[in-house]
């Protein structure tokens, strides 16, 4: 069994999807249509990563890397401050990032001590410089596809080639190549990642996660409605267990 999942989690976690989807007034239909357009859309450029089996190993890389040590895994959100990486980084954290927030990496003193415990980037495309600094570096993308971000993804494959990528959706369906650990933005659904992949709740720490505000790293495009998100992210955190979310 992949990770120590949760039935009833996972259940619930599908279920808050839906939910989202309906106070939003989104379409299942959009979602399940971007999700299956990404697969077709990498796997045809036939290189070895960017097929079932590379999809796989890629996954299960970042799953080694997280499981095989005992250090706290540190998930980078978009409010992330620079004193919140140093004590990160001083504990020895792993980290995950939530797309643009390895930004907060250029306030750090030696940026290439937060690169260095990088396990992976969750991302739906819209990461920015700080995606792009990723990308220059080879950190693994865990690619996230919804229903109104397809030009966003088209623009982040044109800059891939045979890249070590996973792929993510938010539909209850099955779709091969794909997973769905749960989570609506790219900070929560790297906690339902780590989570999904076996990694203890007592293990992770969430830095710049915060419902009350909009962090500087964060791709926003209206202001309004990101604040919502934000409110939707902190039930799925509280889903998962974490407590004291601003």
């Amino acid at each position: 069994m992949e990770g120590q999942e949760d039935p009833l989690r996972k259940s619930n976690l599908l279920q808050i999807q839906d939910e989202i989807r309906l106070a939003f007034g989104w379409s299942l239909e959009r979602d399940v249509d971007v999700a299956k357009w990404l697969v077709d859309e990498v796997m045809k450029q036939g290189y070895p990563n960017w097929s079932f089996d590379g999809f796989d190993s890629n996954w299960f890389n970042v799953k080694s890397k997280l499981l095989s040590r005992r250090e706290f895994v540190c998930i980078v959100g978009a409010a992330a401050e620079k004193n919140e990486v140093e004590e990160a980084i001083e504990k020895d954290c792993s980290l995950i990032i939530a797309d643009g927030s390895a930004g907060v990496f250029s306030e750090l003193d030696d940026p290439a001590e937060g690169w260095n415990r990088t396990i992976a980037i969750v991302t739906d495309g819209d990461g920015g410089r700080g995606l792009d600094e990723a990308i220059e570096r080879d950190v693994p993308l865990i690619i996230h596809a919804h229903g109104d971000n397809r030009m966003a993804l088209e623009s982040l494959i044109s800059k891939l080639r045979d890249y070590p990528i996973s792929l993510t959706h938010q539909t209850p369906n099955e779709i091969l190549g794909m997973r769905n650990p749960g989570g609506f933005t790219d900070g929560d659904r790297a906690a339902c990642i780590a989570i999904s992949m076996g990694v203890g709740l007592s293990r992770i720490d969430l830095l710049g996660t915060r419902s009350d505000m909009v962090g500087k790293y964060s791709g926003v495009t209206n202001p309004e409605r990101k604040m919502k998100k934000l409110v939707w992210m902190k039930s799925i955190l509280e889903e998962l267990g974490f407590t004291g979310i601003r």
